[in-house]
């Protein structure tokens, strides 16, 4: 198998995968015309990439028993896709009895380039398959020339037109519920369809150029791999407005999880001095790793307790180091890592206190201990960044030293 086959491998192989997407989606809503035609839109390239692989093309040839019968059926699936999307486009931006009248023409001016193809197809004298050359042996002929030019002026009117339509519709939905998931997916349909222009103006520049006498195969070429980089662009548009949001979801649970893991060091050292803070403590590292099946609630709840932690160690902490602070805005890495610190050498204090009871926390107007974070807010997605810096930061300190800028034992606040 060549590098050509093989990228029409890939393109078909992605292409199916999302028609059957697509096709699942459909079992559950038939009726849905739009969806209908976002699966013929995904369809339509998939069977032209299947048929363009040499042995499927060979096949095709022996079954109807017509030398390079394939290359048509291919070209006609390829322009018949860049007519769907059209449709498809339409439906999507007006209303469906203003949007099928169009639909209409643009059906019958399919019909028409098809007839056209076909004709010229039938009188090009492609009487030897060539699976993998067709465009470079029958393209420098007059016939086959003109079958090419009129199949990638087809194709190129429908790929400008989506490219345009596609940035419109973009621009409406941004302005209007903002979608982000379909906004991107629509600017990828244009973005994709403007590369796969390069196909069209690569296989025109080819024959253009044969006829003039010069023979330029890498024109050709990169003409193809701009159709399948633009095919798998566009797919990519059309289907991801389904599972972008999906993935979205994902990517906020990772993080959501990677901010539980990373507070851990944290809140286990607050534990282990105090505790009376955890709701239900987990008995390992690999038991609190079971918290992540109700990952919102246990989220919320590490954050509480670090909270409540803190605010019984206030007593415990160290004043604020004026001298240390640059002037201007505070570093957020500098200012988790003063913090660890303080932490740090309270939890000793605490620690080398002993059992009994301990000091109220002083009042926050007094405010020896000033929050654990340097901005303002106070609510949950404020505090994870701070917190998770300051808990990776007292994870790397070393161990609290027996004094801590406080006679051993004693709350700062004495």
């Amino acid at each position: 198998m060549d590098g050509k086959s093989g990228i029409f491998l890939v393109c078909a192989t992605v292409a199916w995968v999302a028609a059957a997407y697509k096709v699942a989606a459909l079992a559950r809503n038939p009726r849905n015309l739009n969806l209908w035609t976002l699966t013929l839109c995904i369809a339509l390239p998939a069977a032209g990439f299947t048929m363009a692989v040499p042995a499927v093309y060979s096949a095709v040839s022996r079954l109807f028993g017509v030398p390079n019968l394939a290359s048509l059926l291919v070209y006609s699936c390829i322009v018949g896709y860049s007519f769907t999307a059209l449709i498809m486009l339409m439906l999507w931006h007006m209303p469906a009895a203003e949007a099928l009248p169009r639909a209409k023409v643009l059906v019958l001016c399919y019909g028409l380039v098809l007839v056209a193809m076909a004709v010229l197809f039938a009188n090009s004298g492609a009487t030897v398959d060539e699976p993998s050359d067709f465009d470079d042996v029958y393209g420098p002929r007059p016939v086959g020339g003109t079958f090419l030019l009129v199949y990638v002026t087809a194709f190129a009117f429908g790929l400008g037109v989506a490219a345009w339509r596609s940035l419109q519709f973009a621009d409406r939905v941004a302005r209007s519920d903002g979608r982000p998931w379909l906004r991107r997916g629509l600017r990828l349909v244009a973005v994709g369809s403007i590369v796969a222009l390069g196909y069209c103006l690569g296989k025109g520049g080819y024959v253009v150029a044969a006829w003039l006498g010069t023979r330029l195969p890498t024109l050709s070429d990169a003409g193809t791999l701009c159709a399948c980089l633009g095919a798998l662009v566009i797919t990519t548009g059309f289907t991801i407005p389904s599972w972008g949001p999906r993935l979205s979801a994902g990517v906020e649970k990772f993080g959501r999880a990677r901010s539980y893991l990373r507070l851990y060091p944290l809140w286990h050292a607050m534990y282990e001095a105090m505790p009376e803070i955890a709701l239900d403590p987990p008995a390992s590292r690999r038991a609190d790793l079971r918290m992540l099946r109700d990952l919102d609630f246990a989220l919320y709840r590490r954050v509480i307790e670090i909270r409540d932690a803190r605010m019984a160690l206030a007593p415990y902490l160290a004043p604020v180091d004026e001298a240390a602070v640059p002037a201007g805005r505070v570093d957020r890495r500098d200012a988790a890592t003063r913090e660890a610190v303080r932490l740090r050498d309270a939890l000793a204090r605490l620690r080398a206190a002993g059992p009994g009871p301990r000091p109220a926390a002083p009042n926050a107007a007094v405010g020896a201990a000033p929050p654990a974070r340097p901005d303002e807010g106070g609510d949950l997605a404020t505090d994870l960044g701070f917190l998770g810096q300051v808990s990776s930061a007292l994870r790397r300190l070393p161990p609290a030293t027996t004094t801590t800028g406080a006679s051993r034992g004693t709350p700062v606040g004495s």
